[in-house]
């Protein structure tokens, strides 16, 4: 089926709840289908054929969610890309997918249109949102979906049918183009909405870019799907982010763990009534027990622990708030949509229980395969490039990315695990570990301590803190304080950033 016959369902059943909402003003579900249709017509208009492809280079805006929708109604495949993108980056992934048709706003315009003029692409026709200035030869969306007829039947569709081009963050070389289906978004949906304890009218803050596959899948799928209301909000703002939970009532917040970090920091000085939120999400990597559990505290509601990729729609593995939980467990090695195991990268052979190895996962939600890469399966599992280790009761802890492994005298070091004893420090915000190239051991860890002001923290005691805890070859040799750690568009640390400093 299409994942629009979801909407098509809550516009029938309650046409005057609130869908979507940013910066003041609220679209309902009757309001929202018909702006989708009027933009399924449109794109249609201007030549988008079923199976074409749209890019589609928004922040999270009204205009994100109908531009995505109205393309899958049109039953085309929507690119959604980094808003941070330059020209040359932009280019690359217009060369891969051929788009009939882009949609952009006055910041990213000019780099679309760019990017347009280097590659063998032609006759997309440019759409644009906020363009100010730069409106000459390009439609404005907005008005161009008010001027359509929003009379459009949505057509079945199959589930195997290609939906999304997901691009890699590319910090291993070019990013991967990664197809999902109309039924891995779907399967997403529906365990984020039985995971998260979602029903219609559930407020789900959405702050973590929808561009990205955890804004996609996990964010705006479920709560559209459930009949929800979507938050948007285009920048991380946490005092601002706390204005809505309490003025919104938000019932579900998704971030990464800088963001709970923030909120931890502000609300020092600050109390904020979080009785409306049922769930918290965090992922990516740096999450701590001990952040999970000040977190809790915090907000009074379970914040759930997970691990995904791109290439599983985000949704990979998660913790089951009913059952027990391991700090900082993932979640089991069988899921709702994702079933895992370790082995060792040698051998291919499952490593004992406790011990590290290679996460491979397959399941529902995994990617329909790679737009100009061969993907790495072997026996219909996939190589997730994550180190990782179950327990004894099939608990998974990922400990890094095998590209981050620091291997110092032959031992390795997992920079997370290092990171997690650094913040253990009362005096410490935030810590990053990079391997450092050294003669005599091959790499040598070193650590960004980013420190609270007005300390008197010191390198030495960050070393004897991670000595007390650790084996001896996992401490960092040397410790640099900073003011913040770099990250990335959608708030990954960004470790080549630190390794550049080196």
């Amino acid at each position: 089926m299409n994942y629009l016959d979801y909407l098509t369902s809550n516009e029938r059943a309650f046409p005057g709840r609130v869908a979507v909402r940013e910066s003041g003003t609220a679209w309902t579900y009757e309001e929202l289908l018909d702006d989708v249709r009027s933009a399924a017509n449109l794109l249609g208009d201007a030549g988008v054929d079923d199976g074409d492809a749209v890019v589609v280079m928004l922040p999270n805006t009204y205009h994100f969610v109908t531009s995505t929708l109205g393309s899958l109604a049109r039953r085309a495949v929507v690119v959604p890309v980094n808003t941070r993108f330059k020209r040359r980056e932009v280019a690359s992934l217009i060369d891969q997918v051929a788009p009939s048709a882009a949609v952009a706003c006055g910041e990213t315009l000019p780099v679309v249109r760019e990017a347009l003029t280097e590659t063998d692409t032609s006759d997309v026709t440019v759409f644009g949102v906020r363009t100010g200035a730069n409106v000459d030869a390009v439609r404005e969306w907005n008005a161009a979906v008010r001027a359509a007829s929003p009379t459009f039947a949505v057509p079945e569709t199959m589930g195997e049918r290609e939906a999304f081009v997901l691009h890699t963050s590319g910090s291993t070389g070019r990013p991967k183009g990664v197809v999902h289906t109309h039924a891995n978004l779907i399967a997403v949906s529906d365990a984020s909405v039985v995971s998260y304890e979602m029903e219609p009218g559930s407020v789900f803050l959405a702050v973590m870019p929808l561009y990205h596959c955890t804004g996609i899948g996990t964010i705006l799928g479920p709560t559209l799907k459930v009949g929800g209301e979507l938050l948007l909000r285009e920048e991380w703002d946490p005092e601002e982010a706390l204005d809505d939970v309490e003025s919104h009532d938000v019932n579900v917040f998704s971030g990464v763990p800088a963001m709970f970090k923030d909120w931890l920091a502000v609300t020092a000085d600050r109390s904020v009534d979080t009785a409306s939120v049922r769930t918290g999400v965090i992922g990516g990597s740096g999450v701590s027990a001990d952040l999970i559990r000040r977190s809790e505290a915090f907000l009074g509601a379970p914040v759930l622990n997970g691990w995904g990729m791109t290439e599983t729609f985000a949704a990979g593995l998660w913790e089951d708030r009913r059952g027990a939980r391991r700090f900082p467990s993932v979640g089991r090695t069988s899921g709702r949509l994702i079933e895992a195991t370790v082995v060792d990268r040698s051998t291919g052979a499952e490593v004992a229980r406790g011990e590290p190895g290679e996460l491979l996962v397959r399941g529902e939600a995994m990617l329909a395969g790679y737009l100009d890469h061969e993907a790495e399966w072997t026996d219909e599992w996939f190589h997730t490039g994550d180190y990782a280790r179950v327990d004894e009761d099939g608990y998974v802890y990922v400990l890094d990315r095998v590209d981050y492994t620091i291997i110092t005298g032959g031992e390795n070091v997992y920079p997370q695990e290092v990171e997690g004893v650094i913040e253990e420090l009362d005096d410490v915000r935030e810590a990053a570990v990079v391997g450092k190239p050294d003669e005599w051991k091959g790499a040598k860890p070193v650590a960004f301590v980013d420190r609270l002001p007005q300390t008197d923290l010191t390198a030495e005691k960050v070393r004897d803190h991670v000595l007390a805890e650790l084996a001896a070859f996992k401490h960092p040799r040397e410790v640099t304080f900073v003011d913040a750690l770099p990250r990335n568009a959608v708030g990954k640390l960004d470790r080549e950033a630190l390794e550049e400093r080196l």
